[in-house]
């Protein structure tokens, strides 16, 4: 994952208090540690701009080392043309004022009053796209710097290394879902993600019959360890891995980000088994990869990814439980491994070897059986022309409440965009505004991020929808 760069900026006036520069170059090492942790690099310009040769002498090296943040510190006032033209780099800018040192006698600084005036040239200046920018005040271990700027970096790195991702869609959507169908020109024009069609589910069925049980051995051996095994046939585990090894060895090659893997109609008539458990173990490794070709929903799985560096799914949404407040996340089988609580991975076959009148689906399969983990999770999903997105968080739990056999767990203490939401609203509000119906998720509560995110990249969320028996002109 590559690194956010970010370039540290001062300016400053003659007639003001030289005091807030010490601190400019104070908060350097800080910066550069807080760097190893965050995933940033920090370009530190020691000179404080004090003329418009300065400005654009700092705006020309940051767009040439391809700065992707200006973080512009206030040690006094900074005169706004100098300001006006850092802000033609543009790219997000952070507006960093420090308090000032006494609170009567001759203002020392003019820190804050300087960064106000800044916010409105960022505003004002740039007409047909004004500038986003984020406020910070104070020393950086305060509450208006430290949690406000870890978001900022988390957002922003996601953003970065969105650009330029390479998604591919294995296989065609899904027969029957073209509720997701998408113009992957607008895909890479609002996020910057190449959406690749080079493979199709054959292709992989191919190379697959290639590998040979050595090249596998280690894999079968993880699952031997890991997981219990129920109503499958050993070939159909076998094939699965060999195909999870070409679609992992197929991204290495190719820079791929994530995957969107069809497994019907295709793989199921031609090999009599599901993509589950191919699509759980890139899961598990951390290639984000959707079901049922879902590109959409792939690449919101990517997002939660780059903000969590953590596993991600894509799942659905059967029930809803008025009594308790709850809903059920499921799916056929493709959680990842570590989503699983105490009672481990179950290697099973998929329902429709219980209910196909078709032969050759009788071991179709193998899914991953599991119980999700108690955690805090994240439901995330792009809409539209990914122009759009909708978000809600809440909580598994596990106390005896029946479940399909598959990936799945009960989530509860819901909330719609931070805000407790009914689940029978949350419901409504997916069913009329969405109409979407994958649904990824991370273990994780990501909403702060999200949000920000959803900020910088300018997608409009879609509005919460009250569960009423009537349908109103507004919907």
């Amino acid at each position: 994952m590559k690194n956010l760069t970010i370039g540290y900026v001062s300016g400053f006036m003659d007639g003001f208090s030289k005091a807030g520069l010490d601190t400019f170059e104070a908060n350097v090492p800080k910066l550069k540690k807080l760097g190893e942790t965050l995933g940033f690099d920090i370009i530190h310009y020691p000179k404080p701009v004090m003329s418009l040769n300065d400005a654009r002498a700092i705006r020309l090296d940051m767009e040439n080392r391809k700065v992707d943040f200006l973080l512009l510190f206030h040690p006094a006032y900074i005169i706004g043309d100098f300001v006006y033209e850092l802000m033609k780099l543009d790219v997000p800018v952070g507006l960093w004022a420090i308090e000032e040192p006494r609170d009567e006698g001759p203002m020392p600084l003019a820190s804050f009053v300087n960064l106000c005036q800044n916010a409105g040239i960022a505003r004002i200046m740039f007409r047909d796209k004004p500038r986003k920018f984020k406020w910070f005040l104070g020393p950086m271990e305060e509450a208006f710097f430290m949690p406000r700027f870890e978001i900022t970096v988390k957002a922003l790195r996601a953003v970065k290394n969105l650009r330029d991702a390479r998604v591919a869609q294995i296989g065609k959507l899904a027969d029957g879902h073209i509720n997701h169908t998408v113009d992957y020109r607008n895909i890479y024009s609002k996020l910057g993600v190449d959406v690749v069609r080079d493979y199709e589910i054959e292709d992989i069925i191919a190379a697959g019959e290639k590998v040979s049980d050595s090249d596998i051995k280690h894999e079968l051996d993880m699952l031997d360890e890991c997981c219990r095994k129920e109503r499958i046939g050993e070939d159909k585990i076998k094939d699965a891995v060999k195909m999870f090894t070409v679609v992992k060895r197929l991204a290495g090659d190719n820079g791929f980000s994530a995957v969107a893997f069809s497994c019907w109609p295709k793989l199921m008539p031609l090999k009599g088994m599901s993509g589950c458990l191919i699509n759980a173990m890139l899961n598990d490794i951390g290639i984000p990869a959707g079901c049922e070709g879902d590109v959409p929903g792939t690449v919101s799985m990517l997002i939660l990814h780059l903000l969590t560096q953590q596993s991600t799914v894509l799942m659905d949404l059967p029930k809803f439980d008025t009594a308790d407040n709850s809903l059920l996340l499921w799916h056929c089988g493709t959680s990842p491994f570590c989503m699983a609580n105490e009672r481990g991975v179950l290697l099973e076959r998929h329902y429709f070897a219980d209910y196909s009148d078709d032969p050759g689906l009788k071991d179709c399969g193998p899914i991953t059986d599991v119980l999700f983990k108690d955690s805090e999770v994240t439901v995330f999903r792009l809409l539209g022309e990914a122009d759009s997105f909708y978000y809600f968080t809440g909580r598994t739990f596990d106390e005896g409440k029946k479940t399909f056999s598959g990936s799945r767990g009960w989530v509860r203490d819901l909330k719609l965009y931070r805000e407790p939401v009914k689940a029978l609203d949350l419901m409504n509000t997916l069913i009329n505004r969405s109409f979407a119906h994958h649904y990824p998720m991370v273990m994780a509560d990501v909403s702060a991020s999200l949000e920000e995110l959803a900020y910088w990249l300018d997608l409009a969320r879609i509005r919460k929808d009250e569960y009423r028996d009537f349908l109103s002109p507004d919907r």
